[in-house]
């Protein structure tokens, strides 16, 4: 199924073409395994244009947004809207859709009072990035396409500290993983994947603990 998401009733998500799990999409592609396919392909081509014009903004829940609107406007009719149905993976369950507008600006209002980790340096940026990442992670603020938004918006963010993030450098499982634990405050792996992507050795961190 290309549903990656379970809910909390039997009712047919309305994000959804009727009797199937097949999300909406300007193609009309009925074949889930030819939609993840044209998703990924445009997705791809739309986050390799953001490397070398990334979407400016604030780093206020409106730039978020439009993150999500870039990546995925040619294939969903929801790109960069707040889903409106509540969604959980497995045992984690995301912010309920209600709560989703006053947690972005939360969540996002605590780094603007971090002036968006300007202060930080090598032994501590990684435990800020992994903070806001996991945070964004449980609010999962759109019906699909989450990662890709979170790790483009942590990416643009390093990138305004002189940081260069290469998210291709880090194990997809591994970061799948690091995620899931950090939905239990468990940071520590979320912050080693962030400092393969970032180029920093793990010793510059243990040598100022």
């Amino acid at each position: 199924m290309f549903k990656k998401y379970d809910r909390k009733d039997t009712n047919q998500s309305v994000y959804c073409y009727s009797g199937t799990d097949i999300y909406k999409n300007k193609f009309k592609i009925m074949n889930s395994i030819r939609l993840s396919e044209v998703e990924s392909d445009f997705a791809s081509n739309r986050l390799i244009e953001m490397t070398i014009k990334p979407i400016r903004g604030k780093f206020g829940t409106a730039h978020f947004l439009r993150i999500h609107k870039y990546i995925f406007q040619d294939v969903y009719y929801f790109a960069g809207k707040i889903r409106e149905e509540d969604i959980f993976k497995g045992d984690t369950f995301f912010c309920k859709c209600e709560y989703i507008k006053s947690s972005l600006d939360r969540v996002l209002l605590k780094l603007k009072s971090e002036e968006y980790l300007k202060n930080c340096n090598d032994t501590n940026i990684a435990s800020r990035l992994a903070f806001y990442m996991s945070e964004l992670n449980m609010i999962h603020p759109f019906r699909e396409g989450n990662g890709r938004t979170i790790r483009e918006f942590i990416r643009i963010l390093a990138y305004k500290n002189n940081y260069i993030i290469n998210w291709h450098n880090v194990d997809s499982a591994m970061l799948l993983k690091a995620t899931i634990l950090a939905a239990d405050f468990q940071y520590n792996l979320l912050e080693e994947c962030i400092m393969i992507a970032l180029g920093i050795s793990s010793d510059i961190k243990n040598n100022n603990q």
